[in-house]
């Protein structure tokens, strides 16, 4: 949701409390889908958990798995969690740098309408 040109850029104090929110709902989510996938690893093709954990993180991040699955069920597993692993994945990093290119973003529609203005005043002759 962007804020109306006309206000102002919020104060870089709202800025940091948002973005720190954004990431620790983006880091929560994380933790949550890598623990189904991890969980996922262990149950259908009886890795350990550390590298259950790591299959789970290179799956998600649209890596692949370094162990791969050899069970019928777990080859359905890994299907599924790599499509919507990564999908989650890019929705977290673009719901974490919202905030970013919004702050962002107003700043420079504020500055481009700011330069508009100065140059109007000066084609008129007015300071």
């Amino acid at each position: 949701m962007m804020s109306e040109p006309h206000k102002r850029r919020s104060p870089r104090r709202r800025f940091l409390v948002r973005l720190i929110v954004f990431t620790v709902v983006a880091m929560i989510v994380d933790a949550i889908a890598l623990g189904m996938g991890a969980f996922g690893f262990h149950y259908f093709e009886g890795l350990d958990w550390l590298d259950a954990s790591l299959n789970a993180s290179l799956v998600m991040t649209g890596n692949g798995p370094l162990h791969h699955p050899e069970s019928a069920e777990g080859k359905l597993f890994v299907t599924l969690y790599a499509i919507l692993g990564v999908i989650l994945f890019a929705a977290v990093i673009g719901a974490f740098l919202t905030p970013v290119f919004q702050w962002v973003l107003h700043g420079l529609q504020r500055q481009g309408r700011n330069g508009k203005n100065k140059n109007e005043q000066h084609k008129t002759g007015k300071t």
